[in-house]
C-alpha cells in the first residue's frame, strides 16, 4: 500500500453517507471518506457486535 500526501482538511461527518454492515451479531455503521488512494473510515458498532469476517490487512 502506498499512501500519497494529501492536503490537511477538516471533515463534517454529518455530510458523509452512513452504510450498515451486519456481523454475525449486531451492526457496524460506516462512514467512508476517500482521499487520493486511501479511505478514511469512521465506524460505530451496535451493542453485541461480532464481525463475520477478518480483515487480511
Amino acid at each position: 500500500m502506498k499512501i500519497e500526501a494529501f492536503a490537511f482538511q477538516t471533515n463534517d461527518w454529518s455530510l458523509i453517507e452512513t452504510t450498515e454492515h451486519t456481523g454475525e451479531t449486531g451492526i457496524a455503521y460506516w462512514q467512508t471518506l476517500f482521499a487520493n488512494n486511501i479511505s478514511i473510515r469512521k465506524v460505530e458498532y451496535s451493542a453485541g457486535y461480532k464481525a463475520d469476517h477478518c480483515c487480511s490487512k
